[in-house]
């Protein structure tokens, strides 16, 4: 089974965000996989942030249950693909697991060439519409990493990986 983590800095808007929209495409697509998010520099135990919650209810997601959690060792050994919200998160994750570095991407590098349009934007603190952006950033990507993940090829999905 696949076991997916998206990490941000501090797992109370992006990440949640990217969790949230990759668990219901999955389980549109009926692909079995296990999904969590983590942070670089959090704390544990913290909710999703206001408008984090808000832009993804519009979308029919509730992240509202999910909380906040470091990013630990036995995360990155089980994890099957992770995925930075920017490209310094993949790098800092890299540095500390070089282990890992075939297993760590940053969520928008299959869809675009430009280096300067990979990172997701981090919103806490902005106005609501700052996480619209942020939400819809994440949203353009996800498709691409589902197809990634579940069949090696940001450009084809084929079949679901199915539980035995």
């Amino acid at each position: 089974m696949k076991n997916v983590i998206f990490i941000c800095t501090g797992n109370v808007c992006r990440s949640p965000m990217a969790e949230g929209l990759f668990r219901d495409m999955a389980e549109k697509a009926g692909l079995k996989a296990e999904v969590g998010s983590a942070g670089i520099g959090a704390m544990n135990g913290m909710e999703p942030s206001e408008f984090s919650t808000e832009v993804m209810a519009e979308e029919g997601i509730d992240i509202s249950q999910q909380r906040s959690q470091m990013l630990t060792t036995k995360m990155v050994e089980d994890a099957t693909h992770i995925f930075g919200m920017a490209q310094g998160h993949a790098e800092a994750i890299r540095a500390y697991f070089p282990e890992a570095t075939e297993k760590i991407f940053t969520l928008r590098e299959f869809i675009t060439e430009d280096d300067f349009d990979v990172d997701v934007p981090d919103p806490i603190g902005m106005p609501k519409n700052e996480y619209e952006r942020t939400r819809n950033l994440i949203k353009e990507a996800m498709q691409s990493v589902l197809n990634f993940v579940a069949s090696g090829d940001p450009e084809n999905f084929d079949k679901p990986e199915v539980e035995a």
